[in-house]
């Protein structure tokens, strides 16, 4: 989500936003896995929400095996690791509305419940908190107007900004890519940067490096371009 003003030449700006949470329990729990599974199906979108793009957000900071909340707690407490890999592969890129995520979380959990039955009545060490969290996105006073100027704020703005705009803000504006691409193509007209920036993969990278990943791909672009 940006705002799309426009310059005096009709050119769309683009002004960066930011996003912050306030996280809390629900006071639901599950200790298995069919106790977890009616949770997923009964819970508010805001604790999907942050069992996946909120735990991204912040698991992948730390290099822990997988950044999901759901495939953390099965992996750590039930040892089913088979059905954290399934969950920690799904590709929050993918999905623009959190109920589609929904109905994947709660399919691939289905299935593996038909592969291994008895997955289902193994008691966790600990047992799943449910939490939920208050999602606040705003406007920052950083603007581009070219991709020069772009280049140059990605270096100023907040990892939060980052994440936001590449990852988080699909579910605002129900498009299946990011800020920075959507913005590069449309309004600059640069359709091969936008799409080898909207191949990252964001799996591979903290925020830190995804943030150098795109500037070293906007840096070649520009020393490749004519003058």
């Amino acid at each position: 989500m940006h705002t799309a003003n426009h310059d005096m030449s009709g050119e769309q700006v683009f002004q960066f936003s930011t996003s912050a949470s306030l996280e809390r329990l629900t006071g639901h729990k599950a200790s298995n896995l069919e106790a977890l599974l009616k949770l997923i199906k009964e819970c508010a979108d805001s604790s999907i929400f942050y069992h996946t793009f909120s735990a991204f957000r912040k698991l992948r900071e730390i290099h822990v095996p997988y950044a999901n909340g759901f495939a953390m707690w099965i992996s750590r407490d039930l040892n089913e690791e088979a059905l954290a890999e399934k969950l920690a592969a799904i590709d929050l890129r993918e999905y623009n509305t959190i109920a589609t995520l929904r109905s994947r979380i709660v399919e691939t959990i289905e299935t593996y419940r038909t592969e291994r039955s008895e997955a289902f009545q193994k008691k966790a060490h600990t047992p799943f908190y449910l939490l939920d969290v208050m999602r606040i996105a705003y406007l920052t006073d950083k603007f581009a107007y070219d991709l020069k100027s772009f280049r140059e704020l990605l270096d100023t703005i907040s990892i939060d900004s980052v994440y936001f705009h590449f990852i988080e803000s699909r579910l605002y504006t129900q498009l299946e890519s990011d800020d920075f691409s959507t913005w590069i193509e449309e309004s600059l007209n640069l359709e091969a940067l936008a799409a080898e920036i909207r191949r990252i993969d964001i799996t591979v990278y903290t925020l830190d490096e995804l943030r150098e990943k795109i500037s070293e791909i906007i840096d070649e672009y520009m020393a490749q371009a004519p003058s």
